[in-house]
């Protein structure tokens, strides 16, 4: 460490007797948590720079203290996360398998920030986005208000999946998260002489490699620094193609992505077709990470016999209507492995319909009868945004999407083409 290198680090030392002093009170209200929707990877400190200072406190109000901990003589491992992070959450098994190789030689620690998908406002967002992981999960919370809460939820975030490594919950006033982010799942890799070794805008997604890192800091190969070495093959299994629920919910429908071999793949989901019935309407994807409305390709590698959970959420808007998204999945490096499946979400009226189970689809040309079944009959049809048509016109003359509700089957939709 040059002479400089020497200053920073101890005035950081000197600082730290300015931080607080013991944990902040269960009742000291959570300050204002501004919206950011920008990169994380061009917040916070960067790699080169002295990592700042800091002091937290875990749920039994044991404190950490950063540049004191640095004089131990280890490198420092900090991921951030919150409870209502499923990216994070999915991290976690990781984590404690860092924890478990390098123990002895590498500190771990996961800060607690500001919750990515609270019930309320999300901060990446600046709208409510639970996510479906959350829902399938029964991970529904609102932001705390007060430090007691935000300490409730880490209580049930080690409860449900257990950490290995110190948990620490960020300030009152989000020191940790205004220094070092704003972001949901961003980690630093710090050297014992207070240097950022490394930054993860997303911690251990492409490119940035967890394993890789230690492995160049610590100068002992582990074994997992992983590359791609060829197109391998993945497998993309339709868990639910239909949702539904009333006007202005989110919705939700699910693929899972399936690696089954030893070599990583790179996948890109694409957005090939889109039907929406306004623009109150949008759709947002949920997989390696949660991505903003408006982004319909992203690219992403499954990890040797991994499952990738990935989502299409809907936004739907406060009039009753029915979406529909083509989503195709595709090898970047095998374009013959792919997949595409119609994802759709309804709220249209009940009255109209039981859409507890998929519609039925049917494609027919321009002009042609409806086929109906013996002794069938139309009670009411609509088009694609649940607006009623007159019942004695039943030949589709016009090219588009047409919902039947019939006396046989509640709803049927059919595809009329050119």
């Amino acid at each position: 460490m040059n002479r400089f290198g020497h200053i920073l680090f101890f005035l950081a030392l000197f600082l730290g007797d300015l931080l607080p002093a013991q944990s902040p009170l269960p009742t000291d209200s959570i300050c204002s948590i501004p919206v950011y929707t920008g990169s994380f990877y061009t917040v916070g400190p960067s790699e080169g720079q002295f990592a700042p200072d800091f002091t937290l406190y875990d749920s039994s109000g044991q404190g950490f203290h950063l540049a004191s901990e640095l004089q131990q003589g280890k490198p420092i491992l900090v991921v951030n996360g919150s409870l209502t992070c499923p990216v994070f959450r999915d991290k976690i098994p990781l984590i404690n398998q860092i924890q478990s190789m390098y123990e002895s030689v590498l500190t771990t620690i996961v800060v607690l920030t500001v919750e990515a998908h609270p019930t309320t406002i999300s901060p990446y967002f600046g709208m409510v986005n639970i996510t479906g992981q959350n829902q399938q999960a029964g991970i529904l919370y609102p932001q705390p208000q007060t430090y007691g809460e935000r300490l409730q939820l880490a209580g049930i975030l080690q409860n449900q999946f257990p950490l290995n490594v110190p948990v620490l919950l960020d300030l009152p006033c989000n020191m940790w998260w205004n220094t070092y982010g704003p972001a949901p799942n961003n980690a630093y890799l710090i050297q014992s002489d207070g240097r950022i070794f490394r930054k993860h805008g997303w911690f251990n997604r492409n490119p940035d490699r967890i394993f890789c890192d230690i492995d160049s800091l610590l100068g002992t190969p582990s074994g997992n620094c992983q590359s791609l070495q060829g197109p391998g093959v993945f497998q993309a299994q339709l868990l639910n193609g239909y949702s539904f629920g009333l006007p202005g919910t989110t919705l939700f429908n699910y693929v899972d992505l399936i690696n089954p071999g030893a070599t990583p793949v790179e996948v890109l989901i694409m957005t090939l077709e889109e039907y929406l019935p306004d623009t109150s309407w949008s759709t947002s994807y949920c997989a390696d990470i949660c991505y903003l409305p408006g982004i319909d390709s992203i690219s992403l590698t499954l990890s040797p016999y991994d499952t990738l959970p990935f989502s299409l959420d809907y936004f739907t808007g406060p009039q009753p209507g029915l979406g529909r998204s083509k989503i195709g999945f595709r090898n970047q490096m095998n374009t013959q492995n792919k997949f595409s499946f119609w994802l759709e979400a309804s709220t249209l009226p009940s009255s109209l319909e039981s859409l507890q189970q998929p519609i039925q689809h049917l494609v027919l040309p321009k002009g042609s009868s409806w086929p109906l079944l013996p002794d069938e009959h139309i009670l009411a049809w609509m088009n694609i945004l649940g607006q009623s048509l007159p019942v004695g016109t039943v030949l589709p003359y016009s090219v588009g999407s047409y919902l039947l509700h019939t006396n046989v089957r509640t709803v049927r939709l059919m595809i009329v083409e050119k």
